[in-house]
């Protein structure tokens, strides 16, 4: 099939599902006041599950895509989202809602997977090079589209605002029409021996921990914002989903000029975009309009997709021999550090009593994270 254009929306089109884990965040007040009773800790794992279920579906990934191809995994994906991220329209249970999101999770995992193997198989060289940055920008421009569609969809009502994932089944037409069957692929890193050394996989690891740590701090930040501005009396029709856009908007810009930053800053590229994160934690912590925790939304959604990118590129070049293994490890701890976001706002209460005192807390550790960052070389 020519690789042309229709190819390339239907595969980024993807990014509407797997970048639409967030989008309901906006929705944690409205249903901490609806469910009363239930613990806030419950309720934020509404929007985080899905990472959890998202990095097991990566483990899983290979040996499905090995019996059904790589296509048919996005279909399944992409009708899974759609089917179970809907759901909640219809559910006031919190276990069912969570088991709900768990498997739209899962759903959301194996699309994710799949896009890479995808745009190796059908494109090359700088071509290739470029729909690997486009994903990003991709990204970030459905992450704000959903996170608007659910934004209004809220001012229905918190149940309403999950119809924003019948984006599944669009993508599911799209992939399915313009999309040729993908079977079974063998990468050159796949077929790579096993056996590395232990200092190449303490180094894999540690870059692991980083990424655990660091994604656990902007989802801190997208999980809870709502309820500090809620704290900070700082009021409007729909400020949950509003700031949720905000970090969109930023994810969007720093996808699109990802390569172009890095290339400019270059050893000190990592440092930069931790203190980018932290100046949004910090914004956040002296706020007391709509319009500061807007801009701190975004310097978060700015500084939070650039270091994921990079992370995971340097995985892809330092550990070339088994890059397959490690963008794998890399996704697991991603996954994890995204779900552990509730758990690690009770631990960050040990230090700071006030929410607020939480996010300065995080952007001092964020700073830690920067100095770290320098230790990275090539």
């Amino acid at each position: 099939m020519k690789k042309n254009l229709v190819l390339k929306l239907a595969i980024l089109s993807c990014c509407f599902v797997t970048a639409s884990l967030n989008a309901i965040a906006g929705n944690i007040p409205a249903m901490a006041a609806d469910l009363s009773g239930t613990p806030l800790v419950l309720i934020e794992l509404v929007t985080t599950i899905p990472s959890l279920f998202s990095m097991l579906a990566v483990l899983f990934s290979s040996k499905i895509a090995s019996a059904i191809g790589y296509k048919r995994i996005v279909l399944l994906g992409s009708l899974i989202a759609g089917v179970f991220g809907t759901l909640p329209v219809i559910l006031n249970n919190i276990w069912l809602i969570l088991a709900a999101r768990g498997i739209f999770g899962f759903g959301c995992g194996l699309i994710t997977s799949a896009m890479l193997i995808l745009i190796i198989f059908f494109f090359e060289g700088d071509e290739r090079s470029s729909m690997i940055g486009l994903q990003g920008s991709a990204g970030g421009l459905a992450s704000l589209v959903t996170a608007f569609i659910a934004g209004r969809l809220l001012a229905v009502s918190w149940h309403a605002s999950f119809l924003v994932y019948l984006f599944g089944f669009l993508v599911f037409a799209a992939v399915l029409i313009f999309i040729p069957h993908v079977g079974s692929i063998r990468t050159t890193a796949s077929t790579t021996a096993d056996a590395h050394s232990a200092q190449e996989w303490i180094r894999l690891i540690g870059l692991g921990l980083l990424t655990f740590v660091s994604v656990a701090l902007a989802t801190v930040f997208v999980v809870k914002c709502s309820t500090l501005a809620a704290e900070k009396s700082i009021s409007g029709s729909s400020i949950g989903s509003t700031l949720v856009m905000c970090i969109s908007a930023g994810s969007l810009i720093a996808g699109y000029i990802y390569g172009k930053m890095k290339n400019i800053l270059k050893q000190f590229s990592l440092p930069a975009f931790y203190l980018i994160c932290a100046a949004g934690f910090a914004l956040a912590y002296i706020s007391s309009s709509q319009f500061a925790m807007m801009i701190a939304a975004f310097l978060l959604g700015f500084g939070y997709l650039a270091f994921v990118p990079f992370l995971q590129e340097r995985v892809s070049t330092r550990f070339a021999s088994f890059a397959a293994t490690g963008t794998t490890v890399i996704l697991v701890f991603q996954g994890l550090g995204a779900f552990i976001a509730p758990y690690a706002g009770t631990l960050l209460s040990i230090f700071a009593d006030t929410l607020n005192g939480q996010f300065l807390l995080c952007g001092i550790l964020y700073i830690v994270l920067a100095a770290a960052g320098f230790l990275l070389k090539d």
